[in-house]
């Protein structure tokens, strides 16, 4: 803690073990190569080895500016799991794979793009001794794209508490104490977050509502008042969901309870056993929707089509 912020807030910001969220651990299945649920993988197949210096050669300027610059992938003989390519030209790879979202801002992958991407990666793969494997095959890539979107748009789901003062307002100050005592961390996106160690998303996030929509020292300093506070989380970038709702009802009431203020849920209902009890049932749902998707939420590929 910096020096300074005992004397800002009067006391030190720290977790109080009686009301503190408990730490959540869990086995993070994220991974670190192709992503076939939403890229255009073409892998290059084989039983010779591919020696490391002429895998590079994909990372030249004439090869990845003609690719389209996509994500390269490797494994070398003692690798548990894919690496990102580098221009190491020592030893040999037992794969290797090049990847690109089938929805990017830059726009999305099309079959007549696909199969150009195809002729190139068959033009290369001889030159390493291997063959190209693309994956979807590119005459299906427009299809795959399409049920892609229409899933991104299905599962776009979020939960959403507001915590609105009954005071008119919250100084931003008592709400940085609550938030310590409640366990929750500063992230440099100005939001207090619940997170799990080693996943890039946290399981909830309390942000203000008001004149501002992050949290900030500078905010205490200039005694910055909010008339309240929103909790919630995006369903597909959860790692734990269930927990999260508990935790997202949990602390919505602690702090109504601590500042005086009420809850609202997204549609302005006074939150009450039987509106938990509804998001509840309301989440399982969303979560069906991911299963019969095939996609789990946390998970790299949800996190790769909703970040």
């Amino acid at each position: 803690m910096s020096p300074g912020l005992p004397d800002l807030f009067g006391q030190s910001l720290q977790a109080d073990p009686e009301i503190a969220l408990q730490p959540l651990r869990l086995d993070i299945p994220l991974k670190t190569g192709p992503l076939h649920k939403i890229q255009f993988v073409i892998e290059f197949v084989g039983q010779r080895s591919v020696l490391a210096g002429n895998a590079c050669q994909l990372l030249s300027p004439d090869w990845y500016q003609a690719l389209g610059k996509p994500k390269l992938h490797c494994m070398r003989p003692a690798d548990l799991q894919w690496q990102p390519l580098t221009a190491a030209t020592d030893g040999s790879y037992d794969s290797l794979a090049m990847t690109w979202d089938l929805l990017a801002p830059g726009g999305n992958i099309s079959s007549t793009s696909a199969a150009h991407l195809f002729e190139l990666a068959e033009t290369f793969a001889p030159y390493i001794q291997r063959r190209a494997m693309a994956m979807p095959v590119p005459r299906e890539v427009d299809t795959v794209v399409t049920a892609l979107k229409e899933a991104k748009n299905m599962l776009d789901i979020g939960i959403e508490l507001s915590v609105m003062s009954s005071h008119a307002s919250f100084a931003e100050r008592d709400l940085w104490i609550e938030c310590a005592k409640l366990g929750l961390e500063f992230s440099p996106a100005g939001s207090f977050d619940w997170k799990v160690p080693g996943h890039p998303y946290p399981l909830l996030s309390v942000t203000p509502i008001g004149q501002v929509d992050a949290f900030s020292l500078s905010n205490v300093q200039r005694n910055m008042n909010h008339v309240g506070v929103t909790i919630g989380f995006s369903l597909p970038l959860n790692i734990a969901p269930a927990q999260a709702i508990e935790g997202s009802f949990y602390v919505a009431e602690r702090i109504a309870r601590d500042l005086d203020a009420r809850i609202l849920d997204d549609a302005d209902r006074e939150l009450t056993e039987a509106i938990k009890n509804q998001l509840r049932q309301e989440l399982k749902q969303g979560l069906s929707l991911f299963a019969r998707a095939g996609m789990t939420t946390g998970s790299s590929e949800t996190i790769g089509l909703f970040r």
